[in-house]
């Protein structure tokens, strides 16, 4: 059964990241929103007239400036991204117990804590994996994501807020195109290392955002693991083909051949409760190298 959402947000709704998605996510978000970035800025210029804009460091400003960065929150949507230089563990473990403690005293005026994650918290796997799945990663960088996802799972339940975590597959859209993604891997000499074979597990940023907005407007007694992934799972030999003919550019070579009758293989990321929790029909459903 569908869970109802409400007609909107609280207002206003914190967004701390407001990088590649959290800035799509401040601007879609109907009301006021406050948004954070590390240096202060916007990306591109100027936020929209319902942004208002601070700095935050989670991991270098004093509990003081956490504090007053979360200042009139009634809803926060965390987008965490490391990039080239912040370590990922700190961020996504230590920098989340940081920004959850400093809700510890106004956790009863949030309805809502929508925590961005990612499809690498699930095991390597081939098959289906469903939102539920119990298995961790093998990998450093998965079981880092897995354990921040666990830090505010519990310690949002310690302070009773009502908390989704969103696990978001591969992020691509405007400025950050999935044609330059697979095409620039697919151009260097010497052949690609495997098959191809293996499943993608792809989200569209525009797709990514109407997910964070529905969650936030899902009832409170609503809690758990959604993952935002879509529907097209094709092969990653598919995606480097169609790159190199757009551009004109020779087909990629493998270091081996695909395996006759076996299919895509490797792990594909279910979504069934994204659809069935935030009634999302994906624009974005199929995936198309030229597209974004």
């Amino acid at each position: 059964m569908t869970s109802p959402l409400l007609p909107a947000p609280p207002s206003p709704v914190l967004v701390v990241g407001a990088g590649f998605l959290g800035s799509r996510v401040a601007a879609a978000i109907p009301g006021e929103v406050i948004a954070t970035t590390r240096s202060g800025t916007w990306r591109g210029g100027q936020p929209p007239e319902n942004v208002r804009l601070r700095a935050l460091d989670i991991l270098q400003h004093s509990d003081a400036q956490v504090n007053a960065a979360l200042e009139g929150a009634r809803a926060i949507v965390v987008c965490f991204a490391a990039g080239r230089t912040q370590p990922r563990e700190a961020l996504y473990i230590d920098g989340a117990q940081r920004l959850l403690d400093a809700c510890a005293d106004r956790a009863p005026a949030l309805a809502r804590v929508v925590y961005t994650s990612s499809t690498s918290a699930l095991p390597d796997h081939d098959g289906w994996l469903d939102d539920d799945c119990e298995a961790w990663p093998d990998s450093a960088r998965g079981r880092v994501q897995r354990a921040g996802e666990q830090r505010v799972r519990e310690r949002c339940e310690a302070l009773g807020l009502p908390w989704i975590i969103l696990r978001l597959g591969g992020l691509y859209g405007p400025g950050r195109g999935i044609g330059r993604i697979y095409r620039s891997r697919g151009q260097h000499e010497g052949a690609l290392e495997g098959d191809g074979m293996q499943a993608t597990n792809l989200i569209h940023v525009r797709d990514a955002t109407r997910c964070v907005l529905a969650a936030l407007r899902l009832d409170p007694a609503r809690c758990g693991v959604i993952n935002v992934c879509a529907d097209d799972h094709r092969a990653r030999r598919d995606m480097y083909q169609r790159a190199a003919e757009l551009t004109g550019a020779p087909s990629p070579r493998w270091a081996e051949e695909p395996t006759p009758g076996r299919g895509v293989y490797g792990k594909r990321v279910r979504n069934a409760r994204m659809k069935d929790w935030l009634g999302l029909e994906l624009e974005f459903a199929q995936h198309d190298v030229a597209t974004a």
